[in-house]
């Protein structure tokens, strides 16, 4: 190749034009040992291209592992959505079952509401008596239960007089800036 074309194929190369073919020329031209002084600086650049090109060549391809592991995760990502799937589903079979729970315990509900109870009794006075007296018994025996808890309330009395020594524990606490005055009073006697 004479000047002209090396010239022209650099300017074509350097603009990103060049076909791999042309590209290819001037490579060999290159890696020659006979290169004109005035292309010396490309000369650097080729070498460095196809020294780089070799490295490159070296090192191990990627591509597969790569692509195993996108499948690998597009595996885990179908699964993780099957389980999302499932769990959906689960929780909206979960909901409906509480729906038509609450609906049918509703109609159960309202069918008991239209039952209509009957007087028992004749005459409200003797109703009266009947529900005063049933309602004495619950409450005595609700107020023998409470015998029991009366000894509870002496411990709240024992609590009552802890309290105040809380407020030895604040005074004690507002003593202790002048302990750091006895701790310098000590140093000080020591001198």
């Amino acid at each position: 190749m004479n000047r002209e074309q090396i010239k022209a194929l650099l300017e074509k190369y350097y603009n990103g034009e060049t076909s791999l073919e042309e590209e290819k020329r001037l490579q060999n031209y290159f890696t020659a040992n006979e290169v004109d002084e005035e292309f010396a600086e490309d000369k650097a650049i080729f070498i460095f291209t196809t020294e780089e090109a070799k490295e490159t060549n070296q090192l191990p391809d990627l591509g597969n592992e790569i692509w195993n592991n996108i499948e690998k995760n597009e595996h885990i990502n179908r699964l993780k959505n099957r389980k999302l799937v499932h769990y959906s589903l689960s929780i909206a079979a979960s909901i409906a079952i509480l729906v038509v729970s609450f609906f049918f315990v509703q109609n159960q509900i309202n069918k008991q509401r239209t039952i209509t109870f009957n007087d028992t009794y004749e005459n409200p006075e003797l109703a009266y008596l009947q529900a005063k007296e049933a309602l004495l018994y619950v409450s005595s025996k609700l107020n023998s239960g409470t015998e029991y808890l009366e000894p509870i309330q002496k411990i709240n009395k024992g609590k009552e007089e802890l309290i105040l020594l809380s407020t030895f524990n604040q005074g004690l606490n507002e003593l202790k800036p002048v302990q750091k005055y006895s701790v310098t009073d000590k140093y000080i006697k020591h001198k």
